[in-house]
C-alpha cells in the first residue's frame, strides 16, 4: 500500500483574508463505480504551511442519514474493508465476505441486506493525518441502498481542494466552488504540492 502527501502552502496576505472571510481548507476524494454523493473528508483551518496525509487503506460504513446536500454522515458500523470481496451487511454489521465477479481490483462491495429498513447509507471512509493530528476514518462518499441492493465502490487517488465557510467533516457536498482544484496522485507519485494564490483566488499546483 503506498503513502501519500499534499503540502498546501498560503501566504499571510492570503490567511488574513481567509479567516475574515471565516473560510476552511475543503477536501474530498474522488471515488468511480457507485459514487453516489461526495462528503467532505477534511475541514480544517488553514495556516501558513499544511500537511495532509493518507495512506491506501479503506473501511465500509454504514449509516441512516440519507445522503442529501448538507447533512452530516454518521457512521454507526464500519469495518476495515478488504478489496475484490463483497460483505453481506446484515444485523447491523459487515459479514460473510465473499469473492464475486462484480468486484475486481481495487474495488470494494457491500450487499445490504437489513431487510428492516428499506434503505441505508453506505460508503467509504479513510483514515487521515492533517497538520500532525491523525483522525478515525472519515466518509469519503455517501450511497443511499435499498434493501437487497448491491454497490461497489472503487477509490481514486485524486483529491479536490477548495475554500468554503459552511462545511464540515462528513458533511455531503453536491456544489461546485470556484476556489476548487483536483490533484491527481498517478504511477509512482505519492507527494503533491498546491499554493493558493491570493491575486487570482484560487489554488495552483507547484509540485
Amino acid at each position: 500500500m503506498n503513502n501519500y502527501e499534499l503540502e498546501i502552502q498560503f501566504t499571510e496576505d492570503a490567511l488574513k483574508a481567509i479567516y475574515a472571510a471565516g473560510e476552511k481548507i475543503i477536501i474530498t476524494k474522488e471515488v468511480a463505480g457507485s459514487k453516489g454523493k461526495s462528503v467532505c473528508w477534511v475541514s480544517t483551518l488553514p495556516f501558513l504551511n499544511n500537511s495532509v496525509k493518507w495512506t491506501e487503506e479503506y473501511m465500509l460504513y454504514a449509516s441512516r442519514e440519507e445522503a442529501m446536500n448538507g447533512a452530516t454522515i454518521s457512521k454507526l458500523s464500519d469495518v476495515d474493508a478488504i478489496s475484490e470481496v463483497i460483505y453481506d451487511f446484515d444485523n447491523a454489521i459487515f459479514d460473510n465476505a465473499h469473492t464475486s465477479s462484480d468486484v475486481g481490483k481495487n474495488e470494494y462491495g457491500l450487499s445490504n441486506q437489513m431487510d428492516q429498513y428499506s434503505y441505508l447509507t453506505f460508503g467509504l471512509a479513510q483514515k487521515v493525518t492533517v497538520n500532525g493530528a491523525r483522525t478515525e476514518g472519515r466518509p469519503i462518499n455517501a450511497v443511499t441502498l435499498p434493501y437487497n441492493h448491491t454497490a461497489t465502490f472503487s477509490p481514486i487517488e485524486k483529491v479536490r481542494v477548495c475554500l468554503a465557510n459552511d462545511l464540515n467533516n462528513g458533511m455531503v457536498i453536491t456544489k461546485e466552488f470556484s476556489t476548487a482544484i483536483d490533484v491527481t496522485y498517478s504511477g509512482t507519485e505519492t507527494k503533491k504540492t498546491i499554493a493558493y494564490d491570493n491575486t487570482k483566488g484560487m489554488f495552483v499546483p507547484i509540485g
